[in-house]
């Protein structure tokens, strides 16, 4: 009878994982569909360009994106890993990300006509809330897949469900472009805005049916909710973050991480640059860049795939070592690069990169730490690669304008080799890293 109870266990964890990776797998495709139809790289900066001819503006919505994403996440950590279920907190909180992009389908048709110069304020907000709301549920969201898909599938899942929302995004992408070029400004925005809330929306239902298991609490968490009980919450706080800066004190792998990533992040200076470089310096035109940036799509959802099966069956720090020669090679290939196909070459290693830098960023962190702290972890990695994936490309664009972009090249091709050798050498092995902790009494 034991036996036939512990068959009946098993066989339902199995019919879990399957809906799971089914269900969160879809959200993800349709949520990276609907970003695809409002994309930031294309229709958000020529939404801005009808409203303003002020620069500016257009590089100030990055800058805004990332505040919003990166800066909330140690805020939610703590508050993730005291909750045996972290999907109710996901659901209340990932409406933050998704209602904006109604608001502003409403704001455009409300707004443009009258006045641009709100409606671009308004923009602005809308951004910053729709990412503040995506880090704040990145934590907890990223905690659970990894409870949820086990360790050997978890590069296979993000892989193929990301590789598959690339896919769809181009057709994403297609269907933009047909609705820019039908309707007028600003019903055209209108739609697609308003096109990408209803993807969202299937997004979230799809969400809202996953199966979660509970997770593991911290014995921490116990001094810390007898100091918030005794003395109130900023005792608590206080706590919380000492054990936040004991974490980092005390694990030298996660601050060689932290370093190896810092560098990745300065071999992304370059990667903003190529487009520009393409048309001043390679003899490219407008449709030539267009057409490569089609190569960069198709190189970066093949990359999802790719890189996915390969974490899986060689460790997701494989991905980090060859992502980040990727990005050595691309900078390096743009120093000589000459037209068309030379071209293409630097932005199918550019899509690599960009690949192995997005899955390893969902996969590495995840089997890093202690399961109990995980959200810690993902937030501190989150936290620290900000300021270089941000600054990096912006300090790329002044130091071109004043020594070319030659300079920026090799810098960016250096920094790719500096961290493929510490992602190798310097950061440690996350599963040599648990089979060492389950040897330790």
């Amino acid at each position: 009878m034991a036996a036939g109870l512990g068959a009946s266990v098993g066989q339902a964890r199995v019919t879990h994982t399957r809906w799971n990776f089914t269900v969160f797998g879809a959200d993800i495709t349709f949520f990276s569909l609907g970003l695809s139809i409002s994309s930031v790289y294309t229709v958000i900066p020529l939404f801005v360009h009808h409203l303003t001819s002020n620069n500016e503006a257009v590089a100030l919505i990055p800058a805004v994106r990332a505040a919003g994403l990166y800066v909330p996440t140690l805020l939610v950590a703590s508050l993730v890993e005291r909750q045996r279920h972290a999907l109710p907190f996901i659901l209340r909180v990932t409406i933050l990300e998704r209602v904006p992009y109604l608001l502003l389908a409403l704001g455009a048709l409300w707004l443009a006509g009258g006045n641009p110069g709100l409606l671009l304020l308004f923009l602005i907000l809308m951004m910053f809330l729709a990412t503040f709301g995506s880090g704040l549920t990145y934590p907890a969201w990223l905690d659970m897949i990894a409870r949820t898909i086990p360790g050997n599938w978890i590069g296979r899942f993000f892989g193929f469900w990301t590789g598959l929302g690339g896919f769809f995004g181009i057709g994403g992408a297609a269907v933009a472009a047909a609705l820019l070029g039908h309707f007028a400004f600003p019903l055209n925005f209108a739609l697609c805005f308003l096109l990408t809330f209803g993807m969202f929306v299937i997004s979230f239902v799809l969400l809202a049916l996953g199966r979660e298991p509970p997770r593991t609490m911290r014995r921490e968490l116990v001094t810390l909710d007898a100091a918030e009980r005794e003395y109130g919450g900023g005792a608590g706080l206080r706590v919380e973050l000492r054990a936040t800066w004991a974490l980092l004190r005390g694990d030298r792998g996660l601050l060689r991480l932290i370093g190896s990533n810092a560098l990745m992040g300065i071999a992304t200076m370059a990667s903003a640059l190529f487009a520009v470089a393409a048309l001043r310096r390679g003899g490219l035109t407008d449709a030539d860049v267009g057409v490569e940036n089609t190569v960069l799509v198709v190189a970066m959802t093949g990359g999802y795939f790719l890189w996915g099966i390969l974490g899986d069956r060689f460790g997701h720090r494989t991905i980090l070592v060859f992502g980040s020669l990727c990005a050595a090679l691309s900078a390096g290939v743009a120093l000589w690069a000459h037209g068309f196909w030379a071209y293409a070459l630097v932005f199918l290693l550019l899509g690599f990169n960009l690949a192995a830098t997005s899955l390893a960023g969902f996969t590495f962190i995840t089997e890093f730490g202690p399961a109990a702290r995980r959200p810690t972890y993902i937030a501190l990695a989150a936290v620290a690669y900000a300021p270089f994936a941000v600054g990096a490309p912006i300090l790329g664009g002044f130091l071109a304008d004043a020594w070319g972009y030659v300079p920026v090249f090799i810098i960016s091709a250096v920094a790719g080799l500096a961290a493929m050798l510490a992602f190798q050498l310097l950061v440690p092995d996350p599963r040599s890293r648990a089979a060492q902790a389950e040897k330790q009494p």
